[in-house]
């Protein structure tokens, strides 16, 4: 197909550019190559040069020696030193120096003495060969480099024969300008000499090498001693070897001939190359680079079109249609592209509402509803009107979906929103913004309208909705909040209306309007349950005792376990403000079991201290719904050897009743394994007196609401009375709590009443100060239940 084609034919042409990469590299690797070629071609003329100057040296070496050697053999030479005629000596060795260029002509003795020179600057034969005859003897030639003065010499001594050696003939020839250009003329090359005796000293050079004489140490190569070595200049660098200037000999010069070439000589056909390779490569890259612009111009412009249409997307308008004039796959992308556009726009759309608005109920939620709450503050700040918020909690939604389902429950409450939802006016906004909870927005309201339609709302839903064949009255409860009175803004609103709700449902009221500063009570509260788990690591709550007396002896017989809170920032709660929040946080159980474990261990120290007393411990409903409850109470006792009847756990009347079957198995399984069972706070709960009779109890507890009117309230009297006859006859002993005064601890005794506790006896305790506790209380022999009880002394 011919649109499959085209765009095959643009692949191919973007297949070009990797093979422009590939000749880039091929590029490079040439320019390398030739690099290397051309640094290998100047390393092999330096070498080169260092051969040609060797040979010159040695032939030059082997020209001055023969001259020497004719001197040597001079007759009138020999006459003359064996006579010692000085003057004809001089005059011999002058001509002879002239002849050969020789510019230091001496005679010495066979020690090195001087005997006539043609330099007058010569004091002493040991400048010249002093050390050389120890190194080399007296019998053969010698070729070595000597400084005389500052000026260095080529220097050959040959013994004077005649026929045994007398004496040392020697001709110096300087190393000067004259030997390094004929060298430099020999190779081609840039030349120095250079001494290396206690510092480097330049003796001559080429003039193209002057720049670096300043720094004549650079000439030598380094420790490395690479036989090519590079030369750092001021123009330019240099590519250099060294060769000795007398091969094989050991003298005080150590001159040395630097052989050097400039490495911007050298590289020159590099250079050229390198341009002529850069053209090329700039050229095949500009060829490419057309191709590459006609190719992402026929490409690139649809795809530019395309990424217009995403960003008009990204930005909210889902309306963009792309339109690309192309069959191939350009245009088939253009065309998925406005399909997804579409699917994308409805979905966005059903999104959107999804976010907004409850899946139960389709009615706006939290935050929807938030939005339209600032909407309506930002319309009545302007207004000066009201805007009423009620929120409205469904009751019993919990018992009705473990009756009859969760799908039963989504329905009511959906058939509930839409009975509320029915009954509201047009500018009244309904939202659902939980599970159970709805809220209700109220434009330009007064209280009293609130109040109105709370009780509207109220009726209908208690006229209850049908399900299936079942009509189902639902309670409702409501919370009322209002702006500015209460805040200012939406969130504000809507949580206060939910904390009125809140205390409605505490206070069994069906409406509750806000009250300041109700939040703090509940942040309070808040702050409260989640300190709990660790004020047990900071060792914030304590267990105090407050001990019980036994009315027939007046002895202690036993204490209470109450717990105690000293909170770091809000100091002593009371148990009442933290038990009733750890209950409905969960809490509790853990509470209770640090209790039982801190009451278990007392009581086993009371017994090791000689007072078998038993300890009393308060249990919650939610510990009656712990089966592991009796296990972990008999693992307790076990661990402090302690008999199960010396433990008592009271439960209050309401506990028991919340959940009758299980906490009736919790409580039958202690009584099985011996713990004691008290009725605390009777007469206050809802109980009946049948379902008494079913407990496990071993003891009731009378409330202390009415023991501390005894004995001015006749009407508390008999109930108490009347309670501990009922008591009896069930086999139950009585303790009476709130004991304030001797008046009631006699009334309690004549009425049979086994133990008592109060503030007459003693007030809870700390466990560190029970024992003294103990110590110092004085029993008290009571009279006959009938008879009176003599003053009662709580302490010595």
């Amino acid at each position: 197909m011919n649109f499959r084609t085209s765009f095959r034919r643009k692949l191919l042409i973007l297949a070009l550019m990797p093979l422009a990469l590939a000749e880039i590299v091929t590029i490079f690797a040439v320019m390398r190559t030739v690099e290397r070629d051309v640094n290998a071609r100047a390393n092999e003329s330096l070498q080169i040069g260092a051969d040609v100057i060797d040979e010159y040296l040695d032939g030059r070496g082997e020209q001055l020696h023969a001259s020497v050697q004719v001197l040597a053999s001079d007759f009138g030479l020999k006459e003359a030193a064996s006579t010692n005629d000085a003057d004809t000596i001089r005059s011999v060795l002058e001509n002879h120096s002239l002849r050969v260029d020789a510019d230091m002509a001496a005679l010495l003795d066979l020690d090195g003495r001087l005997i006539a020179s043609t330099d007058a600057s010569l004091a002493s034969g040991q400048q010249i060969l002093g050390g050389v005859i120890d190194d080399y003897g007296r019998d053969r030639d010698i070729q070595f480099t000597r400084f005389i003065g500052d000026v260095g010499y080529q220097v050959f001594a040959v013994p004077l024969r005649a026929p045994v050696p007398i004496a040392w003939v020697v001709l110096g020839f300087q190393l000067d300008i004259d030997v390094v250009e004929k060298m430099a003329a020999l190779t081609g090359l840039d030349v120095a000499m250079v001494a290396n005796r206690d510092s480097v000293q330049l003796l001559a050079s080429s003039t193209a090498v002057w720049e670096i004489a300043a720094s004549p140490e650079n000439l030598l190569p380094g420790p490395a001693g690479d036989p090519v070595y590079v030369i750092a200049g001021s123009d330019t660098d240099f590519l250099a070897t060294a060769t000795p200037f007398i091969a094989g000999v050991a003298n005080d010069a150590n001159v040395e001939v630097v052989i050097l070439r400039s490495i911007t000589d050298a590289m020159a056909p590099y250079v050229e190359a390198r341009r002529g390779l850069i053209a090329f490569g700039v050229l095949l890259l500009g060829v490419v680079a057309l191709c590459a612009v006609w190719l992402s111009g026929s490409i690139a412009r649809p795809l530019n079109i395309l990424t217009d249409a995403v960003r008009s997307m990204m930005s909210g308008d889902y309306n963009v249609k792309v339109q690309v004039a192309s069959t191939d796959e350009v245009g088939e992308l253009a065309s998925s592209f406005n399909a997804m556009t579409a699917a994308i726009a409805e979905r966005e759309e059903r999104i959107s509402h999804q976010a907004l608005h409850h899946r139960l109920t389709d009615l706006p939620n939290y935050n929807y509803l938030t939005e339209q709450l600032t909407e309506l503050i930002g319309a009545a700040a302007e207004s000066g009107d009201k805007v009423l918020v009620l929120s409205i909690r469904l009751a019993r939604i919990g018992a009705i979906s473990s009756t009859l389902g969760h799908s039963a429950s989504d329905e009511v409450i959906r058939l509930a929103a839409r009975a509320l939802r029915a009954n509201l006016e047009p500018s009244e906004i309904l939202g659902h913004v939980s599970a159970e909870e709805f809220a209700l927005l109220i434009p330009r309201g007064e209280t009293d309208s609130a109040l109105e339609c709370a009780e509207k709302l109220r009726g209908i839903l208690a006229s209850g909705v049908s399900l299936g064949r079942v009509n189902i009255h639902l309670q409702s409860t409501f919370g009322v909040a209002a702006y500015p009175e209460h805040g200012i803004r939406a969130s504000e609103i809507l949580r206060k209306a939910s904390i009125a709700r809140s205390e409605a449902e505490t206070t069994d009221e069906q409406v509750g309007f806000y009250q300041s500063g109700r939040e703090n009570y509940h942040v309070r509260q808040l702050r409260i349950v989640n300190d709990l788990r660790s004020a047990f690591r900071r060792n914030q709550v304590q267990v105090w005792y407050q001990p019980k007396v036994s009315l027939p002896s007046g002895t202690p017989c036993g204490a209470e376990a109450l717990v105690r809170w000293e909170h770091h920032e809000y100091g002593w709660l009371s148990p009442d403000e933290f038990i009733p929040a750890a209950e409905e946080a969960g809490t509790i159980v853990h509470l209770t079991r640090y209790v039982l474990a801190d009451a278990i261990a007392r009581c086993r120290e009371w017994h090791d201290a000689g007072y078998p007393l038993h300890v009393s411990v308060n249990i919650s409903a939610r510990d009656l719904c712990d089966d592991y409850l009796p296990y972990y109470v008999l693992q307790l006792l076990k661990e402090q050897d302690l008999r199960p009847d010396q433990l008592t756990l009271e439960v209050t009347e309401n506990s028991v009743m919340q959940q009758l079957g299980r906490a009736m198995t919790v409580l039958e399984c202690l009584r099985d394994v011996g713990v004691r069972i008290s009725m605390d706070d009777f007469g206050t709960g809802q109980s009946s007196l049948a379902q008494l009779r079913n407990m496990p109890l071993h003891e009731l507890k009378i409330d202390k609401s009415f023991v501390m009117t005894l004995p001015d309230n006749a009407q508390d009297e008999s109930i108490v009375r009347t309670t501990l006859e009922l008591a009896h006859s069930l086999g139950l002993e009585v303790v009476a709590e709130g004991v304030e005064n001797e008046e009631t601890l006699r009334l309690l005794s004549r009425s049979g009443c086994e133990q008592a506790q109060g503030f007459l006896l003693s007030k809870p305790i700390p466990q560190r100060k029970f024992l003294a506790w103990l110590r110092a209380f004085e029993p008290v022999s009571c009279p006959e239940r009938r008879g009176a009880l003599r003053p009662f002394r709580k302490e010595a």
